[in-house]
């Protein structure tokens, strides 16, 4: 067992299933040990009584982007054929939080994702960020996270 699986064994996490494209996308593209992995979800509805500043939860959020970070180590887990202890470093998050004009708590829902990142990988998991307030995102979604990877050769 690795030590990233040993690490989310101890939190109390398991990867979920690795979910095909929605659309007319792929769901990660790999050039050289560059990985860019497609926007994931948490669990769409969670947070969907409302977008953040008009009625949704900032704390509800923060956990969709945990949910939508162990959705971007799934990806990174099936790449690497269940080595995910082949990720080097993540370079950049880009997370999207579905949000009024006057919400400005993006960075508190952000850090759902940014600490599992760290808590798993420890400093492989620290990374540049984007938190960008959207109007909408697909299925009601309250937050969705994309990534890009630098992995270790195999």
């Amino acid at each position: 067992m690795s030590s990233i699986a040993t690490k989310l064994q101890e939190l109390g996490l398991t990867l979920p299933p690795v979910k095909a494209p929605a659309a007319n996308y792929l769901s990660y593209t790999l050039q050289g040990r560059q990985l860019i992995i497609a926007g994931q979800i948490g669990n769409p509805g969670t947070a969907k009584d409302g977008v953040l500043g008009a009625g949704g939860s900032v704390e509800a959020a923060h956990k969709e982007a945990q949910m939508a970070a162990l959705r971007l180590l799934a990806v990174i887990d099936a790449v690497t054929g269940g080595d995910i202890g082949r990720i080097a470093q993540v370079q950049r998050l880009g997370v999207f939080v579905a949000a009024s004009h006057d919400f400005d708590g993006h960075s508190a829902v952000a850090n759902g994702a940014s600490d599992l990142f760290v808590a798993v990988l420890g400093e492989r998991g620290r990374h540049a960020r984007t938190a960008i307030g959207v109007s909408s995102l697909p299925t009601g979604a309250a937050v969705e996270v994309d990534a890009i990877v630098t992995l270790v050769e195999a």
